[in-house]
Parts: structure tokens; sequence; C-alpha cells
């Protein structure tokens, strides 16, 4: 059995998690029709749901709106049918299944062709005219390619968008009405800011080929030419001070913005990361023996080697600490995974005897046991790479995954433990040894573990954990999955209590989402043509008919009451204990965080127009009429 061979087998028992039984109470609730997954596909689903309608094709999507998918051209006179309607309601453009923090920032919406922007405070103010010339900034109710800083005053956005997806690239200081909108470059194809606004770098068509540029607020740097226009081909730091992006020539570079030429490092990278927190670009690549982890401070020094023969990383949540995971260095003793049961009997046996052949093979087993033998493990140990310092988190592991949360947590799956094997039932040699160590870790069941840097370790318990459904409360004291029903294929909600050797209780079959809400668990299930039920762990109060729903710090938004001819129903949100009613007439909405959200109003699908409202968090308030789209960020 090769290598290759060995790892997909392993790979396969991940499937292999033991089942448990789940109440009988959740086992005899009816399956609920097939949906298609919700979260992060929201516009690609009503791209599907009226594709066939659209009139143009669809330009490039600006870096900036990267968390939107591309989609058509405005349905005017295309009339939709209920079902369909309520679906595409559902698939609004906010993740129904964040739990992050939104930034407090303004309001940029569209009408007439023109761009606008309301500051959370006083009147709402034209932009920018005329912002299309035959390109799509915008499908339905939503919108791309403008946005506004998550720390500052500024409002980046594209104009002249034409059929290619190519653009002007403005910025605007939204703190000054009376400024004028600055334009940065034009035949912009892809950008993203700093935090702060001050620093964009941008890939900027000349000729045939695609340019990295910087403006820094004085002037535009060619940072690289050759490079290719496709995703994570560059960073920029949050600061805006550092670049690191893939050349022609599949070269990793790094640039310090304003300075001049930028650095190769390799050609060899598989992956990188820039991390948020620290500015600190990591990277994997080729070592002496194997793939390594790199560091590089953006300082003109050489690159450091942070970790050594590593099999994947990945820079966690937290923006600051980076989960790695590499094979074992110590082999896989022969003794420590065999038992001899057959000394005895194997000593009585004579050249020619029966059996005598088997022996030698048995004598060959001890031989190795005897010089310490092994065989190269397959199982992985975990690190997390945090105050520059790498931490063992947990060993045996066959994949692991960072959880969102500001501490390093991974959750992931390890083999159980080993139960020696006796030498009467190996039925062979060294290689039969190997094949069954390798068969048993695969078909022996695996563990799901949920550590952190500190030591504190819980298991989950279910029947397939899904990994990267796992979200921690506020205060790490719980933590919320989805597993897979073994006899429906849908999802489970679990909860369970950290810290106190509990199983995980089964909340709710058939779930679509679900987040902690001030320091309790709220989901959403039944989900089922654009709708479904809301409730929260521990309450007997659930409220039908829901959709777009959005999970925030204290409190749960959502549509309910939709009208079946309009579309348009009652704006709500639900903290657990009280229900408060925010608008009668909303078709989507967007949080803006700190209590406020912004929605349209009155949206007629047929007209592709409704009504731009504003909830400050006590009162609703229209503040423009015939808007056509507000935009994502």
């Amino acid at each position: 059995m090769d290598e290759l061979e060995k790892k997909e087998e392993l790979e396969k028992g991940q499937e292999v998690v033991e089942t448990e039984p789940v109440p009988e109470e959740i086992e005899e609730a009816e399956p609920a029709a097939e949906e298609a997954a919700v979260e992060e596909k929201q516009p690609e689903a009503a791209e599907e749901a009226t594709e066939e309608t659209a009139e143009e094709p669809m330009a490039a999507a600006p870096a900036e709106e990267k968390k939107a998918e591309k989609g058509g051209s405005n349905i005017i006179g295309i009339i939709i049918g209920l079902a369909a309607l309520i679906a595409i309601l559902a698939y609004c453009w906010m993740n129904p299944s964040s739990g992050s923090s939104v930034q407090d920032t303004g309001v940029l919406y569209a009408k007439d062709n023109n761009l606008y922007f309301y500051d959370l405070k006083n009147e709402p103010y034209l932009l920018q005219e005329g912002i299309s010339e035959g390109g799509n900034y915008h499908y339905f109710y939503t919108a791309w390619g403008a946005g506004c800083t998550e720390e500052g005053h500024w409002a980046y956005f594209s104009d002249d968008i034409d059929e290619t997806g190519g653009f002007d690239l403005y910025r605007k200081d939204t703190k000054n009405t009376a400024a004028e909108a600055e334009l940065i470059d034009s035949n912009v194809y892809d950008y993203m800011s700093s935090k702060d606004g001050e620093v964009v770098a941008y890939l900027r068509q000349n000729g045939e080929e695609m340019e990295l540029c910087t403006f820094d607020g004085a002037e535009i740097q060619m940072v690289k030419d050759g490079i290719h226009l496709e995703d994570n081909v560059y960073s920029l730091s949050a600061d805006g001070k550092y670049l690191a992006f893939i050349d022609g020539y599949n070269m990793l570079c790094a640039a310090v913005v304003g300075e001049g030429n930028a650095l190769p490092l390799t050609d060899t990278a598989e992956t990188y990361e820039l991390a948020e927190k620290t500015g600190i670009l990591y990277f994997v690549a080729a070592g002496t023996d194997g793939y390594n982890i790199f560091s590089y401070a953006f300082d003109g020094e050489e690159p450091a080697v942070v970790a050594e023969n590593v099999s994947s990383m990945e820079l966690l949540p937290n923006g600051r600490d980076v989960l790695y995971c590499k094979t074992a260095d110590e082999p896989v003793l022969y003794k420590d995974i065999i038992v001899d049961d057959m000394a005895e009997s194997d000593a009585e046996i004579k050249e020619g005897d029966e059996g005598y052949e088997q022996k030698q093979q048995r004598d060959a087993i001890r031989e190795a046991m005897e010089n310490g033998e092994g065989f190269e493990p397959l199982l992985q140990e975990c690190y997390i790479l945090t105050g520059g310092e790498s931490v063992l988190v947990e060993e045996n592991v066959v994949a692991a995954v960072g959880v969102d949360s500001d501490k390093p947590y991974v959750v992931g799956y390890r083999a159980k433990e080993f139960n020696p094997l006796h030498l009467s039932v190996i039925g062979g040699g060294l290689d039969m040894v190997e094949y069954i160590y390798y068969m048993s870790l695969n078909y022996g069941g695996m563990e799901v573990f949920l550590t952190n840097t500190a030591g504190d370790t819980d298991l989950l318990t279910g029947s397939q954990p899904q990994l990267d459904t796992l979200k921690l409360s506020a205060d790490g004291k719980k933590a919320a999955y989805m597993i897979t029903d073994p006899n429906t294929g849908g999802n489970i909600l679990m909860q369970m209590e950290l810290g106190k050797d509990a199983e995980a209780e089964a909340v709710q079959m058939d779930v679509e989402s679900f987040a902690f809400v001030g320091g309790e668990l709220f989901y959403y299930f039944d989900y089922a043509n654009g709708a479904g039920t809301l409730a929260m762990a521990g309450s007997k109060t659930t409220i039908a008919g829901a959709c777009g729903v959005q999970y925030a710090d204290d409190a749960v938004y959502y549509i309910a009451d939709t009208d079946s001819k309009t579309g348009n129903g009652q704006l709500r949100c639900w903290d657990g204990k009280e229900e408060t009613l925010i608008a009668d007439s909303a078709f989507a909405f967007q949080y803006k965080g700190n209590g406020k959200l912004a929605y349209i109003s009155g949206y007629d699908v047929t007209e592709g127009l409704g009504d731009l409202g504003y909830y400050d968090g006590k009162e609703a308030r229209i503040l423009d009429e015939d808007i056509t789209a507000i935009f994502i960020y």
C-alpha cells in the first residue's frame, strides 16, 4: 500500500465518526425538503432564479465587493411567481448565519443610475452621476462596486462601468459634502482599500496586461505589471503599509507601499496570508525536505522559517494567530502497536513443521520490534503559532480548522487511541502490520475535538459534526454546531456546555442557520420556499414565516408576514423576550451595526424600484424614493 493510498483510506475515515442516538422527539420530526445552502450564496441563488432574463453580460465585480457574486441586469417588466419571489427574498445580501461584527458606516445606494450617500446622520446627497455606461453595477435590489471604509470617512466607488467590467475608480471624503469626488485611475478592474481608507491597491488594465498599483492620497505607484486577474492574487495590509502579491511568473512578492520596487520572496508558494492584526506575511513554500511556513515582516530581511515539513496552514479568524499541521516527527514503532502472544507456541515449532513459514514472518516482526524499527506516521500534530511561539494543541490529528473567535481555538478530527495488535491475528509480515494499522485508524472511528492554546479540550458528540459550522458564545462557555442526520442527510443543531465533560444536546432538526445572540442560541429551521421558522433554544416562542434572517450582538432581524402579491413584509427584530416592529412594508434590509439598519420599502419587482428606509434603533423613516439598489459592503 503506497502513501497516497494510505492517505486516501484515512481521509475516508473522517466519514466514519461513530453515530449516537438522536432524541425521540427529534427522530420523529418530518424531514424538510432539500434546499440550497443559504450561507454565503444569496446573490448566486437569485441569479439562478432569473438567469434566463438577463439582457446583457455582467461586468466583473471589484475586489472591494468580493462578498457579492456577480449577477445579471435589472429585471424590469418580468413577472415572478410567488414561490420564486419568496425564494429570492430569502437570499438577501446579508449573510443569514453571520454573527460577526458589522461596521456602523454610511449607506450607499443607486437611483436613476446615480450614486447617493447617507452618513446615518444628515440628509442623503448625490455622490456621483452616471455610474454605469453599459456595464452592470447591480442585480435586482443589490449593488456592488462601492463601499465605505471600515475606519475613517472615505467612500470608494466605481464610475462609468463599461461592458467588459472596467471602470473609473473614485473616492470621496464623506465628512465633507462640498468636496469633489477624487478620480484615482481609469481602466480599473479590481480594488481593495486599507481600513482607514487612506491607501488603496488596485488592478489596472494597460494594453493586454494588468498592472498592480497603489494610491496613497498623493500619487499613484505602479508596483508590478503582468498580474493575472484572479482571486487572492494580491493583498493589502489593514493599515495600508504593506502589499503582498503573486506576479505573472508565479513569484510571491512583498512591497512597502510608496517605497519603490517589490522584493521577490519565492516561486514555490502554495498559499499565503497577510495577518490583519500584526501585518506579518505568512506563506508556505518548498523547504529542504518538504514544505515550510515562512514569515516576513516587510523589513528587507530574509523570510524566517517558523515551521518545517508542514501539511497545511490557515490564518485564524482573529487575524493574528496561525494554525498549522505537520506529520509527527517520530515513526510508528512496531513494539508500540504489537503484542507478542505467540512467543511460547512459536518456540516449539521447528523447521519442516506445519506453520513454520508463518513463524518466520512472526520472527521478522519480532526482530523489527527488538531493533526499535517502525514506519512513517500518517497522523498529524496540530499547532497554533501565537506570539512568535508554536504551541502543540493536539496530536493524532486527521484534519483541523480554525474557529471564529478572538482566542486561538481549533476544531478537528483525531484518531481514537489505538489498541495494540496481537501477533496471532496479523497473518502476514511487516507489510500486513502497516496495512492493518492504517485500516484500524480508518475504520476505528474518529473523535472530534475543540481545543485552544490553554489546553482546554472538549469532544464534540453526534454523527459527523460539521467542523466549519461551529460557533462559540461570546463568553466562551457554550458551543453550537451542526451534525448530519444519518437518516435524512439533513442538519441537526447541537449545543453543549464547555469544560464540563458533558455531551452535546440535540436542539432542532432541519436547521438552516444559527448564532449566539446575547449569550443565547438562536436558530432558523424548516426552511422552504424562501421562508422558515425562527426560534431560541430553551424558549417555547417560535416565529413562523421569517426570511432574510440576520443575527446581531443583541437581537435577530428578519422580515415576516410577506404579502404574496408584492413580496413586501414586516421588518422586525427579536431579542428572545420581545418582538419589535420596525417597518410595515420592507422587501429587504442591510444591518449597519449598533442596532441600526437600512431597508428597501414598497419594492416593485416589475419596475425594479422601491423607497429607501432607515432605522436608527428607535424609529424608522423614509430617506428617498424610487431607488434601484443598496450597495453591498
